[in-house]
């Protein structure tokens, strides 16, 4: 088979070319998955891509090479042979099926740990090394293989093609012991091709799904690969049926994903997708970026509720599946809002955050905008606000000790305001960075309110009317070089070409650090444990850094250094 390269650029067919308008090309890779099983008969049709005759049982062309004990290979099957075959719109995949042509031996050894793990990809080229942390769509500890012809994987939850990317099918296993191999159909393709991957040994104990991403195929087997059968769900033709979102287990805001997937809802061929995110079980309702997959990978900081809009394309008609609230310890608060208005904040400018805004919704998650702030150095925190001829009160926090809570020593007052549209709030805060402030990322809170209380409001509780937003602070270290020893006689750094020497001539050099001239640790060597050390690895980058010598003797020796 030829690929055909302008068939996904740009498409005579006006579906498909509909279709790719709709579908984003980023390479979506996930690192982890939860998915619900799933039941009911949907009418279902089965696809047979690639139309060679030849069996192959060579390691990684048959993921059934049982002639080594452990396997993991990986296969490219083309969006444009689902097209050719006849299907041409998204759809759930819900088994596949190989063609094995001869039985291994001996006849009681089966195929053993199987797993099959599917994936997406814009690219046409199956490696050059496997691809990491695809999903599982099927397990079995004995694949009871017995007969020659087509031997069916029932998958346990649907794989949602998108209609567009091409697919990758992993499929490893470990067996306990090895003789002979299963031949499988396949197909090989023209010289240039790249379809197949593969990592196997024969080493006992180890498990095949967890291989490297080497790939061992000599070039000759990554053109060769199974025929392979996809049987898809047929396409909607009414409204979808909605389902219950559900969360993987938790915790859900420590900086670990989570997955988000629909149970019950429906699984036909023709669907799409889109998350969305609120901080309110009945809205307002916010898409999420690039969110339009069966399910969603993502984290986050804040307690959110997650939904998912279904779409019959064929129709043009979307149900809302029934949302999901996502929280527990260590969630920054919810902020409610009663009334939807354009009470809000229009403006927040602090270091290099300058974020301007419609003053609704009455939350908004601007964590994908920070700042820098040193400990022990002063800033000045400023916001614009909408009143709509009312008083807003205006208050900011920061968790400075990153303990998930918004705190009274943390709140800023930020001033009132009677009147006006994008007016300053009141007050110009100016806020002093603790110098025992934890370092790292942590959230500044900005919120503003009209109420009958004529009061400043709270960081979690429901108000009125006005508008909360997050944004995200970076604290990093105060790094004075009045803090650490100047450069003594004992100590020489030199820079030769891209290369850093230094050389301790009385005590052992235990580490080495790079600091930026803002504070951030850059690079970190440590374990030395040497009186002389040559640094290469460091990208010369023309511009002034701060190293910091620690020897064993627990001396620290800081020199500006222009690299």
């Amino acid at each position: 088979m030829t690929k055909n390269y302008k068939f996904l650029k740009q498409s005579n067919n006006e579906k498909v070319f509909l279709q790719t308008l709709k579908r984003y090309l980023t390479v979506a890779w996930i690192v982890m998955l939860f998915l619900p099983s799933f039941d009911g008969v949907q009418a279902q049709e089965t696809f047979t891509l690639g139309s060679g005759t030849e069996s192959y049982n060579h390691l990684g062309v048959s993921p059934f090479a049982t002639i080594n004990r452990n396997s993991r290979s990986q296969y490219m099957y083309y969006a444009e042979e689902l097209y050719n075959a006849g299907f041409d719109i998204s759809g759930n995949v819900v088994s596949l099926a190989v063609n094995i042509t001869s039985i291994g031996l001996p006849l009681t050894m089966k195929p053993e740990n199987i797993k099959i793990k599917m994936g997406m990809t814009t690219s046409f080229d199956m490696g050059p090394n496997l691809v990491d942390n695809l999903p599982v769509y099927y397990e079995s500890t004995v694949e009871n293989i017995t007969e020659l012809g087509w031997h069916t994987f029932t998958l346990d939850t649907p794989f949602a093609w998108d209609g567009f990317r091409n697919i990758i099918i992993e499929i490893c296993r470990s067996n306990s012991g090895f003789g002979t191999s299963f031949s499988v159909e396949g197909t090989e393709f023209s010289v240039g091709e790249l379809v197949s991957a593969a990592n196997y040994t024969n080493e006992a104990g180890l498990n095949g799904c967890s291989l490297s991403n080497e790939n061992l195929m000599p070039t000759i087997y990554t053109r060769r690969r199974p025929n392979m059968q996809f049987t898809m769900t047929n396409p909607c033709e009414t409204t979808p049926a909605g389902g219950q979102t559900v969360v993987s287990a938790g915790p859900y805001c420590n900086g670990e994903t989570f997955i988000l997937s629909v149970q019950n809802g429906s699984i036909e061929s023709g669907l799409s997708y889109q998350w969305q995110s609120s901080p309110n079980e009945n809205g307002p309702w916010t898409d999420i970026a690039d969110a339009n997959d069966a399910f969603l990978v993502t984290s986050q900081s804040i307690a959110t509720y997650y939904r998912r809009a279904t779409t019959c394309d064929a129709v043009f008609s979307t149900v809302f599946d029934l949302p999901v609230f996502v929280g527990g310890e260590g969630c920054y608060c919810t902020s409610l809002v009663t009334n939807e208005n354009s009470i809000g904040i229009t403006n927040v400018a602090l270091g290099d955050i300058s974020s301007s805004s419609a003053s609704t919704p009455a939350y908004t998650n601007f964590t994908a905008l920070q700042t820098e702030l040193e400990r022990a150095t002063t800033i000045t925190l400023s916001v614009n606000v909408n009143t709509t001829g009312g008083t807003n009160y205006t208050r900011a926090w920061i968790d400075w000790n990153q303990n998930g809570a918004f705190e009274s020593d943390e709140a800023y007052d930020l001033g009132t305001v009677t009147g006006g549209t994008n007016v300053n709030s009141g007050v110009v805060a100016t806020i002093e960075v603790p110098v025992d402030a934890v370092l790292g990322s942590t959230i500044m809170r900005v919120r503003t309110s009209q109420s009958v209380t004529n009061d400043y409001p709270t960081a979690c509780d429901s108000i009125d009317n006005g508008e909360a937003e997050d944004y995200t602070v970076i604290i990093t270290e105060n790094l004075n070089l009045d803090d650490f020893t100047p450069l003594q006689n004992n100590l020489m750094v030199v820079v030769s070409g891209d290369t850093i020497h230094i050389k301790s001539t009385t005590d052992i050099i235990q580490k080495i650090d790079f600091y930026d001239m803002s504070g951030r640790l850059v690079l970190s060597k440590q374990n030395l444990n040497e009186t002389e050390v040559s640094i290469s690895d460091f990208n010369p980058q023309k511009q002034l850094w701060i190293v910091r010598t620690t020897l064993t003797t627990g001396l620290q020796i800081a020199v500006k250094l222009n690299y």
